[in-house]
């Protein structure tokens, strides 16, 4: 297989799962809500899980059922210090240096926050560009759509050849179904179309798939 190009999810991918980072815009998004919305803070996780279910993020559900500004939202959540979370990925690095193709961010997170993670993980250069939840509002991973107009931003006509990795299963499972080699990154739990599980994203080299390009 002659990858075309590779397509990462930031959150929970890059780094692995259940970075404290995580917890902080979690705790930032309560606040929110809480605040603007006049939710209770004992019902805020689940008016979340409510939003998450029904529209595959906290922010899309914010911004159709309850009029909230998305702009807002994303900046107060993002706003958290996440220097001593976010280390230096030397490995990682060299991981991504080692392949020839255009490798993109794919996250339903804001680009603010996308740069920071990337230049605390010294890996900001070795990614083609960025695609945030702003490029593909008001589709969200998982939505197939989201998926496509990635596609058409970075110029490619199919899914064909193309790589993806994400550490949810609904967003790997929609990501084969769409035609991508779909990876999951880390145990959240099992992805019922996943092409291939890796537990850190340090190891993609290691797949069969890239055997051509070590």
């Amino acid at each position: 297989m002659k990858i075309r190009a590779a397509f990462f999810d930031l959150d929970e991918t890059l780094y692995p799962l259940g970075n404290h980072v995580v917890a902080l815009v979690g705790e930032r998004m309560n606040q929110y809500i809480e605040t603007e919305l006049s939710i209770p803070h004992e019902e805020v996780a689940s008016f979340r899980d409510h939003l998450y279910r029904k529209y595959g993020t906290t922010a899309k559900g914010l911004v159709i059922e309850h009029g909230v500004n998305l702009t807002d939202f994303l900046h107060y959540s993002h706003n958290v210090d996440s220097g001593k979370d976010i280390l230096p990925a030397p490995k990682l690095r060299r991981a991504l240096s080692d392949v020839p193709f255009p490798k993109y961010i794919f996250t339903n997170a804001e680009r603010f926050h996308a740069t920071r993670i990337l230049k605390q993980l010294q890996i900001i250069d070795c990614f083609d560009g960025i695609m945030d939840v702003f490029d593909t509002f008001p589709d969200t991973k998982p939505s197939p759509k989201a998926f496509e107009k990635v596609l058409w931003m970075t110029g490619l006509d199919s899914s064909e050849d193309c790589v993806f990795f994400d550490d949810y299963p609904v967003n790997v499972d929609t990501a084969h179904e769409l035609g991508f080699y779909a990876v999951q990154v880390g145990r959240r739990g099992p992805s019922e179309r996943a092409d291939a599980q890796i537990d850190r994203i340090e190891d993609f080299l290691t797949l069969d798939i890239f055997a051509g390009y070590q």
